[in-house]
C-alpha cells in the first residue's frame, strides 16, 4: 500500500510540476510588448486564477518536503524529482507574480 502512495504522490508531483511549467510558458508568450497597455480581467477571475497558481505553488512546496517520502522505493529518481520539482516551483512562482502584479 505505501508503494501505492508514493507512485500516486509522484504522478501528482510531475503534473503540478509540468502544468505549472506549461502555464509559465503561456504568461510568458502572452506578456504585452512594451508600452503596450494591458487591459485587466474581471476582479472575480483575477482572484480565483492567484488562488489557483498559489495552490500549486503550495502543493509543489508540500511535494519538495515529501521527496524523501516518495523516493524511498525508488532512490534513482530522487535527483531527476528534485529538479522537476524546483523547475515547478520557480514556474508557479513566476505565475503568481504576474498575477499579483510584481512582474
Amino acid at each position: 500500500m505505501a508503494g501505492d502512495s508514493a507512485k500516486q504522490e509522484r504522478f501528482g508531483a510531475t503534473v503540478m510540476s509540468f502544468g505549472s511549467v506549461f502555464v509559465a510558458a503561456m504568461e510568458w508568450m502572452d506578456r504585452p510588448a512594451p508600452g503596450e497597455i494591458e487591459e485587466m480581467g474581471p476582479d472575480w477571475y483575477m482572484n480565483f486564477s492567484t488562488l489557483l497558481h498559489g495552490a500549486i505553488l503550495v502543493l509543489l512546496l508540500l511535494a519538495l518536503v515529501r521527496l524523501p517520502s516518495m523516493t524511498v522505493d525508488k532512490p534513482g529518481l530522487r535527483t531527476p524529482f528534485l529538479a522537476m520539482i524546483l523547475v515547478g516551483i520557480a514556474a508557479a512562482a513566476y505565475v503568481v507574480g504576474i498575477d499579483l502584479g510584481m512582474i
